[in-house]
C-alpha cells in the first residue's frame, strides 16, 4: 500500500509589486508554524520515502521544513504541482509512481490551493478544505485512491 502526504505550502509573504508568485518566501512565521506542522506530521507516523514539489519558492521552502522533520529523503520538483496544475495528469503519474513503488511507500507532495483541494476531489471524490502547513493522507488500496484523513495546522502542531 501507497501512502500519498499531500501537502499545502506555509504562510508565505503578501505579493510585492513586481514579483513574480513563484518568488514568494514563507514568512518568519510560516517557517515557524510550518516546521511544527512537519514535526507533528513526523510524530504520526509518516515518514516520507520520497518527496516531490512545485516549483514555487514556498513550495520548496516548505519540503525543507519537512526534510527537517523527517531526515533526508530523495525530492524532485515537478513542474506539474504548481497551483494551475491538472489533476488528471498528476494522478496518471502517480498511479505511474505507485506502480514502481516499494511496498509501503510514502510519497510527499508539497503544493498550493487551488490545485491541492481540485487533487484530492479528483483522486477521492473527497471535497476537503486545504489549509496551509496542512496535509491530506491518501491511500492507495486495491487498484484506487482512499481518503483517510486530512490533518489541520493546529492538530499537526499539538
Amino acid at each position: 500500500m501507497t501512502t500519498l502526504l499531500l501537502i499545502r505550502h506555509g504562510i508565505a509573504e503578501d505579493p510585492r509589486p513586481g514579483q513574480r508568485d513563484s518568488d514568494r518566501a514563507l514568512t518568519e512565521e510560516g517557517w515557524r508554524k510550518t516546521r511544527a506542522a512537519m514535526r507533528g506530521l513526523v510524530r504520526q507516523g509518516h515518514l516520507p520515502t520520497r518527496g516531490f514539489n512545485s516549483p514555487y519558492r514556498r513550495a520548496a521552502e516548505t519540503m525543507v521544513c519537512l526534510q527537517e522533520a523527517a531526515g533526508a529523503f530523495p525530492t524532485e520538483t515537478r513542474l506539474d504541482l504548481r497551483p494551475d496544475g491538472h489533476p488528471a495528469q498528476v494522478d496518471l503519474w502517480l498511479r505511474g509512481l505507485v506502480a514502481e513503488a516499494q511496498p509501503g511507500a510514502v510519497l510527499a507532495l508539497v503544493s498550493h490551493q487551488p490545485f491541492l483541494g481540485e487533487l484530492v476531489f479528483h483522486l477521492t471524490g473527497h471535497p476537503v478544505e486545504v489549509k496551509k502547513a496542512s496535509c491530506t493522507v491518501i491511500r492507495w488500496v486495491d487498484g484506487a485512491w482512499r481518503f483517510e484523513r486530512q490533518l489541520s495546522p493546529a492538530e499537526l502542531r499539538a
